[in-house]
């Protein structure tokens, strides 16, 4: 027959055995997301670059289903309104501000200010002039710290895979 002393003895030692397991656990599961932190934020940006994607294409729908306007309403994730977006000629979303135009973009699309996400994405505009047709076209880079980015081109309302500067 055990005594009360035997119990509590059998308790300490049961407790230490699980503490020691958990701390083994919680090392293994941080040095698990240090190695493989940057695999997880680019899986995280591929994700917004795949919601940016589909966000683009339903306006584009919502455009051709209301005939073509010159803006487009769809709902909001935040609020019973429905949000104004408007479209170029070609029903892709665009603004014509001159200043921070791929900010406002982002913001449109994504419903979030660029600065409140928690990844540090910049937000760039890239120019290229075409010799041959002697035209410029501009497209907005969404650019992570790290280099990689993905691009949207209002005029074709292409959105790219995300792609990584080495």
């Amino acid at each position: 027959m055990t005594t009360n002393s035997e119990k509590k003895e059998m308790s300490l030692a049961e407790f230490i055995v699980i503490v020691v397991i958990v701390g083994v656990l919680m090392a293994v599961f941080i040095s698990f997301y240090i190695k493989n932190e940057s695999q997880f934020r680019q899986a995280g940006f591929a994700t917004i670059a795949q919601t940016f994607n589909t966000k683009v294409n339903a306006v584009h729908a919502q455009w051709m289903m209301d005939k073509q306007p010159r803006t487009v309403y769809v709902a909001s994730l935040f609020s019973k309104k429905k949000q104004a977006v408007p479209v170029n000629k070609a029903g892709w979303i665009d603004v014509k501000q001159a200043e921070l135009s791929c900010e406002a973009i982002w913001q449109l699309i994504m419903e979030v200010p660029i600065r409140d996400i928690k990844l540090v994405v910049s937000a760039v505009e890239v120019h290229t002039f075409y010799s041959e047709s002697n035209s410029k076209n501009s497209e907005c880079r969404y650019v992570l710290q790290d280099g990689s980015y993905f691009q949207y081109n209002p005029v074709k309302g292409k959105v790219s895979k995300v792609m990584t500067i080495n």
